[in-house]
Parts: structure tokens; C-alpha cells; sequence
């Protein structure tokens, strides 16, 4: 399968190191974003289905966190989180199209605020103006296809880096679309096909069974799904190993292509010399199923849409692949660090230029309506998911032995010290974020 197949020692195999620059004073910040994109989805973790010289570009030269989880697999909400550092049930947005609770501070009014420059171009996708209240100058938006969103918004930025209205200190987000073109790509694709080029596929991964005891809520979803976002699911119950194999040929493909318009953006970076001033940070919203587990598109806890690829580079930032757990919550706090500037209060990530490591990370999601949330606590070795009804609810993986996560481990018995152990790991949390999720049972 390919979350065992890619190895931490597989990470950045190859590549030439860049020598590190040293910490500048305010320096500028640049936020990448690509949207769906799975964390094994980039040749920079070992991954030889696809090419990605842009990211491994930036990998080479800074940190690469290779247990980065999003906040909730889906868009509004778990980019509700990078924006503010705080989870989805403390922003509002604990579904798609919902925007984020009146007073609290966003990145763009953060550093504006602070004197920095603020420029956004791309998918925005929480329902709040660019007139002010974000704090960002628009410099393109987007809620097109990536095919036809992602050029411009990487052009427009380019163009911006050159020119002279990139006054220093700014922060500039790049917000990209692709691969998030899948899912379009899957509502194309229903039923089995014949297939005459299954050599160049990527294998199908070793994970597809479903498991007959998942959580009520996840079989709830599989077959009644909601809006656009989870038709997929269905589409991909009736593929073959085969069509399963050209799904990821395909979404790799569109990895692939907005790895060229990141290309885009860091060229101009570089051509400038900006890059010796600026601190990039790229990331993914949250991560597409692939087919594992028989899942397509998001809304799971599973490694495929929950963990997502996280590099930093640039001024003062270290270089090499790290395994310590990160969050998008981290984005907004590790800017602040490294700009001086003053984070708000009751953040729920951890500046990534000091973080030694943390316990665990959580992530949340809902199918419908608040009866079937859910919440996930990852820690180094382990993974703890559970639903507030149904039945099964809860899941418990050992990802250090089960990478695919095919192997129920909550209700066996010598893991009953663990799953205790991830309970409270949740109950904690949940006390200090005023989160008021209850699980079943």
C-alpha cells in the first residue's frame, strides 16, 4: 500500500541539499496552498508515480514535517483553521460554506495589522468579503476548475513579485485549486471501463477492503453521502482494480500540473531574491481518499484525506524531514514567530520554528448534522477516531504497524491501556477548547 511503501528514509532520496540561510529580521511570508492533495502526493516522499519538482525544490532547502494533519478533511472548515489557528468548532465553519465567527482575528488582519503587506490570490472559500474584513488585498480569486483557476492565480502572483508593489515586509497567499479537480474527474467516471493503457497505472493500493465493523456514521455516509462532495464515494464502490489504478494515474497528473504553477510562483521568488528574505510555507487544505478503504474524495479520518504534505523553508528555517507532529493550526502561530509579530490569543497551534514535539494533534468532522460528529486524536504511534452515535464507534490503529490501517485495534483487549490513554488525550482537549463533542458510549 502506498502509506507503507513510501518510508520516512524515503523522503527527499536524491535531492541536493541548499546551504541555510540565516534568520532575517521581519521577514516576508509566503503561505502555498494546493487543495486535496494527499500526503504521500508528491515525489518529495519517496513517491515514484509522480514528479513534483517544485515542492521537492522547496523540500530541499527547508523542513519537511512529515506528520502534518489537517483540523477536518474538508475545505471551509480546515481552511476556517489555517486562517486563525483555531479548530473548526471554534470558528463556526464546521461545514462547507459557513464563514467564520464575527470577531476573531485572521491571519490577513494579523499582519496587517502589524504592517505587512497582504496579498491573496486564489480559492478562498469561506464566505467572508476580501473587503477589508480579511485583511488581504485580492489579487485574483477563483472558484473555477483548477484547470482554469490555477494559471492565472500563479501568473498574477508571479507578477506581483516582480513588480514594484511587492514592498517588504508582505505576506502572500498563493491558494491553488489542484488536484482538487478530482473530484470532477470521479463524477466523470462512473462504472467499470476497458482499460488499454493499466503498464503506466500507479499500483492500486493494498488497503481497498472495507472494513465490515467501520463506524455506523462512515457506512451512513457511504451510502447516503451529501452534496457534491461525497458522490465519489459511490462512484468508487462499483471500480475495478484496474479503474482504481487509472483514477490515481489521473489525480497524480493533476498533482503534477500544479506542481508547475507553484514552479510558477517560487521562480519569481527566486529571480527577485526574495527568497533569501522570505520564510514559504506549503501546505494542502486536507488530502483525497486515493481508494483505500474503498474511499474517494474526502470526510475521513483516514491517513489518505487527514494527513497532508507541510514544507518550510527559508531564513533561519532548518533543513531535513522531521517526524514530530504538526497541525495546519501551526501555520499562523510559526509566522507570527518568525515576523516578531504578536500572535492572538488562544491559539490551538504551536509555532514550528520552537515546537520540540507534541503529544497529539486532533482533527474533527461531521457527516450531516452534529449527531454524527466525530474526532480523531493522532499521536506518534497511535490513532484514536471516534463518533458521538452508532454503533462501533470508535476506531484505534497502530500506524508505526499498520500504515494502511486495516486493523481495528478498539476492541481488543491488549489495547485497552491505549485506547484509555487516547481517551483522555481527547477529554483534555476537549476541555481546553471548550469543545462540546461527547462520544457515544
Amino acid at each position: 500500500m502506498m502509506s507503507s511503501m513510501i518510508s520516512r528514509r524515503a523522503m527527499l532520496s536524491g535531492m541536493m541539499a541548499a546551504p541555510a540561510w540565516a534568520a532575517v529580521e521581519r521577514p516576508n511570508l509566503l503561505l502555498i496552498l494546493t487543495d486535496q492533495q494527499g500526503h504521500t502526493a508528491w515525489s518529495g516522499c519517496g513517491n515514484p508515480y509522480l514528479k513534483t519538482p517544485a515542492m521537492d525544490r522547496l523540500a530541499a532547502r527547508g523542513t519537511t514535517f512529515s506528520e502534518a494533519y489537517c483540523t477536518y478533511p474538508v475545505c471551509s472548515p480546515s481552511r476556517s483553521s489555517i486562517f486563525t489557528g483555531r479548530m473548526p468548532h471554534e470558528t463556526g465553519v464546521e461545514v462547507n460554506g459557513r464563514p467564520i465567527v464575527a470577531g476573531m482575528p485572521t491571519m490577513g488582519e494579523v499582519f496587517s495589522a502589524a504592517g505587512y503587506k497582504t496579498v491573496y490570490a486564489g480559492k478562498w472559500h469561506l464566505p467572508k468579503s476580501f473587503d477589508g474584513m480579511t485583511g488581504f488585498e485580492k489579487l485574483v480569486g477563483g472558484s473555477a476548475l483548477g484547470r482554469d483557476m490555477d494559471e492565472p492565480v500563479a501568473r498574477e502572483c508571479a507578477k506581483w513579485l516582480r513588480g514594484p508593489a511587492a514592498k517588504e515586509p508582505f505576506l502572500m497567499v498563493a491558494s491553488l485549486m489542484n488536484p482538487h479537480d478530482i473530484c470532477d474527474w470521479i463524477r466523470q467516471h462512473p462504472g467499470t471501463r476497458n482499460h488499454v493503457d493499466v503498464a503506466k497505472y500507479p499500483p492500486a493500493p493494498g488497503n481497498m477492503a472495507v472494513d465490515p465493523e467501520e463506524p455506523e456514521c462512515m457506512q451512513y455516509h457511504r451510502r447516503e453521502g451529501y452534496d457534491l462532495m461525497s458522490q465519489g464515494i459511490g462512484v468508487a464502490a462499483e471500480w475495478r482494480r484496474d479503474d482504481v489504478r487509472q483514477y490515481l494515474h489521473d489525480y497524480y497528473r493533476m498533482v503534477e500540473t500544479v506542481d508547475g504553477h507553484i514552479g510558477t510562483v517560487l521562480h519569481a521568488l527566486e529571480a527577485t531574491g526574495l527568497d533569501r528574505k522570505t520564510v514559504v510555507i506549503f501546505a494542502s487544505d486536507h488530502g483525497e481518499g486515493q481508494g483505500g478503504h474503498r474511499w474517494a474524495q474526502k470526510a475521513a479520518f483516514y491517513e489518505e484525506s487527514v494527513h497532508v504534505p507541510m514544507v518550510m523553508a527559508g531564513p533561519g528555517v532548518g533543513q531535513g524531514v522531521t517526524n514530530r507532529l504538526a497541525s495546519l493550526l501551526d501555520i499562523l502561530p510559526t509566522f507570527c514567530d518568525y515576523a516578531g509579530v504578536a500572535a492572538p490569543a488562544d491559539l490551538r497551534g504551536v509555532s514550528l520554528r520552537k515546537d520540540a514535539g507534541r503529544e497529539y494533534v486532533v482533527s474533527e468532522l461531521r457527516y450531516q448534522d452534529a449527531s454524527r460528529d466525530g474526532r480523531m486524536v493522532r499521536s506518534q504511534r497511535y490513532k484514536y477516531v471516534v463518533f458521538r452515535s452508532g454503533a462501533n464507534p470508535e476506531q484505534l490503529f497502530d500506524l508505526e504497524q499498520d500504515p494502511g490501517e486495516v486493523a481495528n485495534l478498539a476492541r481488543r483487549p491488549e489495547a485497552a491501556a491505549e485506547l484509555m490513554r487516547h481517551r483522555r488525550m481527547l477529554a483534555d482537549w476537549s476541555g481546553q477548547t471548550k469543545d462540546q463533542f461527547r462520544p457515544a458510549g
